[in-house]
């Protein structure tokens, strides 16, 4: 049982057994190390299976190559930013109906302090020329949560007409992740200004649909 890498056309095997979960994320977590520090170009598999502790040939029992590798923390990066919007979603129609400038202050400062603090994210970034895939994948996962975003904005801000909801929630979406990369890539006391005025940016924005 496997999944494809698009790159390379071969399979990918997928691990079934507790111990073999285990050592592919160990070795995701040594690729996503190798890969934020070195870059993609001067990464090896053989750095990355060294530093994971186990042998290049066990890598290669997973990944078929060093884009393989790379594509699966892209995988994994995304999958990590859909549980976090997964809780804030949960509690998102219960907040709406009381303070929903609170939620979204602490939204933005969640995936901010997130996507700070990921390694996985700085592998991806920095080497973003190599996944094509990602940015789709990436596109993709913004629509779903744009879709999913909508019924709670029209809970928030009942002003904001049925068939408009989608289209602000997709303003809404693309505007953080935007400027939340933008601030990713300023110093931390720029980063920390952009932050804020993400936060005013949005309420404002939504305010004439709320009052």
């Amino acid at each position: 049982m496997g999944t494809k890498d698009e790159a390379s056309g071969e399979k990918r095997r997928v691990p079934t057994q507790e111990r073999s979960r285990a050592r592919v994320a160990r070795m995701l977590d040594a690729a996503t190390e190798v890969f934020a520090e070195v870059g993609f170009d001067a990464a090896t598999t053989e750095a990355i299976a060294e530093r994971a502790g186990t042998s290049i040939g066990s890598v290669y029992q997973f990944f078929p190559n060093k884009k393989a590798l790379f594509d699966a923390i892209g995988e994994r990066y995304l999958d990590e930013v859909r549980v976090l919007f997964e809780r804030f979603l949960s509690e998102g129609p219960a907040r709406a109906k009381t303070d929903w400038r609170a939620m979204v202050d602490d939204v933005i400062d969640a995936f901010w302090a997130f996507d700070r603090d990921s390694l996985a994210f700085r592998a991806v970034w920095l080497n973003m020329h190599r996944s094509a895939e990602f940015l789709v994948q990436g596109d993709a996962l913004n629509r779903e949560m744009a879709e999913r975003l909508a019924p709670v904005l029209g809970i928030a801000a009942p002003k904001i007409k049925p068939a408009k909801r989608l289209l602000v929630a997709t303003m809404v979406v693309e505007t953080l992740s935007a400027l939340l990369l933008l601030a990713l890539r300023r110093d931390e006391r720029m980063a920390k200004k952009l932050v804020d005025e993400t936060k005013v940016l949005v309420r404002r924005y939504l305010e004439p649909y709320a009052d």
